[in-house]
């Protein structure tokens, strides 16, 4: 009776704890249920304009781009000063082309066509993210503009600046360094000066024939000696003969313009700037030059509402914003000759779309926009 008792009671203690074995596990699993659920329920990112979300300090902000023109014209001034016996070339000389008069000209030698991005105040967004997301991992240029997410960070998307060097002017041209000998000096006329620096250049012309035959009485001891007097003869000869044929000095000069679209306006003959002959590049409002255009065309102009964002006012939270540009062809007329044609893509005619938030609520996310254009370039992830 006693045995049996026992046995009872152990039994009794046997289910006991295997009911609360079970329980425990219940309220395990709900525990980490709800604990699971929770830490899914943090992980949210939402991203909006920034004129939707009071101002606290605590999202994040980043801009898209507008996209800027720039053109940079690439000039040659070229300056010609008349030697002072050019009236004597032909007949001394037989040089037909002498330059008769002192001139000054600019003359386009290239244009080049490019684009950069500054900051559009009105695509200003706000991030809102909680939890491990790629939300965190913004990257801005100095601007505030958005480069990408998890990638290399992009500092500029400048041109560098222009250094041109000093422009010469015709005063600074002169035939000083022409080596006279007295002979030249003491002739009392023109003609007989003209005549006596003729007669230097044909004897320079015999003293290079007779050093390159070796007939030359005294020749050069080595290579080096023989070098020099060669390139002497050769460079008093040109000096010479600069009397006659005059003098041309050419600079190159590199003026950048920039333009930023405004799509409610026409681009059909923007006058960018003028061209004065003398002066070289000048202002556009400056109708002592002829104008120099720039003509946009537009592949497929947007309606202007639907490139400003304007998410659904339901709450349907929206991802990253980013930019669907327009294609347009920037054409430069200098009057009515097109000089330059290059096709670019312009943030300002485009449209701006939001990828699904569930991208950036994952971690590791890599994404690449273009400072540019606010162009999605790639979307990846960490390896």
């Amino acid at each position: 009776m006693i045995i049996y008792l026992f046995d009872k009671t152990l039994k009794n203690i046997e289910m006991n704890n295997s009911k609360r074995l079970i329980f425990g596990l219940i309220l395990s699993l709900c525990v980490s249920s709800a604990l699971f659920s929770q830490k899914r329920g943090s992980v949210a990112v939402d991203v909006k304009p920034a004129t939707l979300v009071a101002d606290d300090g605590q999202s994040l902000m980043y801009m898209l781009p507008k996209t800027v023109i720039q053109v940079d014209i690439v000039m040659e001034k070229r300056i010609m000063k008349a030697g002072p016996y050019y009236r004597y070339s032909q007949r001394f000389l037989n040089l037909d082309k002498a330059i008769a008069e002192d001139s000054e000209e600019w003359i386009i030698k290239e244009v080049r066509i490019s684009t950069s991005g500054k900051a559009d105040e009105s695509k200003r967004f706000s991030v809102i993210a909680t939890g491990n997301t790629s939300a965190h991992q913004f990257n801005l240029n100095p601007e505030g503009v958005l480069t990408g997410i998890n990638n290399a960070p992009v500092f500029t998307t400048k041109l560098p600046e222009i250094k041109n060097p000093a422009v010469p002017m015709l005063a600074d041209i002169n035939f000083d360094n022409v080596a006279l000998n007295e002979d030249l000096l003491y002739k009392t006329s023109s003609a007989a000066m003209a005549q006596e620096a003729a007669n230097m250049v044909y004897k320079l012309r015999t003293s290079r024939i007779e050093l390159l035959s070796g007939e030359l009485e005294n020749l050069p001891p080595d290579g080096e000696a023989y070098k020099t007097i060669l390139k002497e003869i050769e460079k008093q000869e040109k000096d010479f003969v600069s009397l006659f044929s005059g003098k041309t000095i050419s600079t190159i000069q590199t003026q950048r313009f920039e333009l930023t679209p405004d799509i409610q306006s026409s681009y059909a003959n923007h006058v960018l700037c003028r061209l004065n002959k003398q002066k070289g590049l000048v202002d556009a409002m400056d109708i002592t030059g002829t104008p120099i255009y720039l003509k946009l065309d537009i592949a497929q102009k947007e309606n202007p509402k639907s490139t400003q964002a304007e998410p659904s006012k339901d709450a349907v939270r929206n991802g990253l914003f980013y930019t669907v540009p327009s294609w347009g062809t920037v054409h430069i007329v200098d009057r009515n000759i097109t000089i330059a044609s290059q096709k670019v893509a312009l943030a300002q005619y485009g449209q701006v779309v939001s990828m699904p938030p569930s991208i950036l609520e994952k971690e590791g996310v890599v994404i690449d926009v273009s400072p540019v254009t606010g162009a999605l370039i790639s979307v990846g992830s960490k390896q």
